[in-house]
């Protein structure tokens, strides 16, 4: 069956596979499309290898040839099959979204949706850990975003999926750099045909209803049609999203509800604005009102407020996660512990309010000038303003959402710009290396649960020569009160000492709320990276 094929009928048969043939055995629509278009995709390639060398194709062959025999293609369906157009690479499927829906009702409180939302953003697909870019759960919303560019073929396919406990869905999806002739869209999958007024849709499954609402594109047109399965398989569905003409990249916004079955409950009502280029989208259920801000995800991550009906505030407004942060029910408490100390104009103890004098020292002294830094476990932005003050481009990254509000309100009031980021130091995104990196009290909170990753961060973020001004809690004096987590100075010199020459490590005291106490005793560490 795997028996060598001549030039001629290589090129044949890649041709043949080109519009994508329909099993006969029954896997997931998902990666039933996932397929097509890897092969459709492999054709080509085929096609032009073959065209230059008998031989060089033998190896995209005997793969694809294993993959058909082991799957069971029909041949003889393909001319009696409708097959929708293999390009459409935005998907997902209704029931996935109704069996969330009643998992998070169910169980009172989802908190560890991880799985499953991993599992939406790349259409049922395996995918490598990396490729989930930003991830958050609480009480009121699940949040990620994934890149499917590698999976999906296209330059680039990036998927931000938002979860508004208890009920509803965002699903944003971008999609850059189709090819001549290629048509790009979105497609929801259902086993019963969809209604479609206008730009919204209603689906019934065994499950309950799903209500959905198309945003974007602007122009487009909703079309449900019929899904080829095999032989002998119950008929499905799929919804379309399709884009008037032919752009070469499109942005998918759509608004999903979840309803049981007998529920007569007012769907949800969706209304996207622009605002200072910057799409404003708010919607309204029975019980909740949701406000987002959903810029493209390479620009910035965004952010949310959420309210009752009644205009109750349930969640100041705060920026969404630039990262992935800690998920299941432990890094949920955690997360929720370290916001805590800053919600309803609480103040902690750490944030001393005013910049720290090691930091004014090595600017004033010109020891470290205007340049790219980033500030780790920035708190409320003191430092990252008096940096951005004194003209340095500062990213300042922290893990708790109220922080970074308050750091965005003061930054308004000093005139200076800031690029804040929600993450997690241990599990940053993809960030281009600084020239100086300041630490004043993280490195030694992250470094009970994991020293290595914390070195492997300014690793990432540091090259050749970046200098690295480090604060933490030093042993050598016994707290009188509050103390941090405190490190010897032998675990920092074996923590850096093979990425980083020491400049200097010397004690000092970190600043508290009432400038007449004195602070805690510290270790003041300047660090430059090594050449190699």
């Amino acid at each position: 069956m795997l028996a060598p094929i001549r030039q001629k009928s290589l090129i044949d048969w890649a041709s043949f596979i080109g519009p994508g043939p329909i099993l006969r055995t029954n896997p997931s629509p998902n990666l039933k499309v996932l397929l097509l278009v890897w092969l459709e995709q492999r054709a080509a390639v085929i096609k032009s290898m073959a065209l230059a060398s008998p031989s060089s194709p033998r190896k995209f062959r005997d793969s694809l040839m294993t993959i058909l025999v082991m799957l069971g293609f029909n041949w003889p369906a393909l001319s009696q099959t409708q097959v929708p157009p293999s390009h459409l690479t935005s998907l997902i499927h209704a029931s996935d979204l109704l069996k969330l829906a009643e998992l998070s009702v169910s169980t009172g409180e989802l908190t560890d949706s991880y799985r499953h939302i991993s599992r939406l953003v790349f259409a049922g697909s395996d995918f490598d850990a990396t490729d989930l870019l930003a991830f958050e759960e609480n009480r009121f919303f699940a949040y990620a975003v994934g890149d499917a560019s590698k999976m999906m073929g296209a330059p680039r396919r990036v998927r931000r999926f938002i979860f508004l406990k208890p009920s509803t869905f965002v699903v944003d999806d971008e999609v850059q750099g189709a090819g001549s002739g290629q048509t790009l869209g979105w497609l929801l999958y259902s086993h019963n045909k969809p209604e479609i007024a206008g730009r919204q849709a209603h689906i019934t499954e065994r499950e309950g209803d799903l209500f959905c609402q198309a945003l974007l594109p602007n122009k487009a047109r909703l079309q449900g049609v019929r899904w080829p399965r095999g032989k002998e398989q119950a008929e499905e569905y799929a919804l379309k999203v399709l884009p008037q003409g032919n752009p070469a990249g499109i942005r998918c916004l759509q608004v999903l509800q979840a309803r049981r079955q007998g529920d007569q409950s007012s769907v949800a009502r969706a209304e996207l604005v622009t605002q200072s280029d910057r799409p404003l989208l708010t919607i309204a259920t029975a019980q909740r009102i949701f406000r987002l801000t959903l810029p493209m995800v390479q620009a910035d991550a965004g952010d949310i407020a959420i309210s009752t009906s009644d205009g109750k505030e349930l969640l100041v407004r705060r920026p969404l996660p630039a990262g992935v942060l800690p998920h299941g029910p432990e890094g949920i408490k955690m997360l929720d512990l370290w916001d805590d100390s800053y919600r309803g104009g609480k103040r902690p103890s750490w944030d001393a309010g005013r910049p720290s004098g090691e930091l004014q020292k090595v600017v004033d002294e010109g020891l470290v000038r205007a340049c790219r830094a980033v500030d780790l476990g920035c708190g409320s932005g003191t430092d990252a303003i008096y940096l951005a003050s004194h003209g340095f481009d500062v990213t300042a990254i922290d893990i708790a959402p109220t922080a970074l509000r308050q750091a965005e309100e003061k930054v308004r009031q000093a005139g200076v710009k800031v690029r804040w980021l929600l993450a997690d130091v241990l599990a940053l995104p993809k960030l281009e290396p600084f020239d100086f990196i300041f630490d004043r009290g993280c490195y030694h909170e992250v470094r009970i649960y994991n020293a290595r990753a914390y070195v492997e961060t300014v690793r990432r973020l540091s090259h050749a020569g970046t200098r690295f001004l480090l604060l933490a809690g030093n042993p050598n004096e016994l707290p009188l009160q509050y103390a941090p987590p405190q490190v010897a100075e032998e675990e920092i010199r074996s923590d850096f000492s093979l990425l980083f020459d020491f400049e200097w490590i010397r004690e000092t005291r970190f600043e508290t709320i009432n400038p007449s106490i004195s602070g805690p005793l510290a270790w003041s560490v300047m660090l430059r990276r090594k050449g190699n």
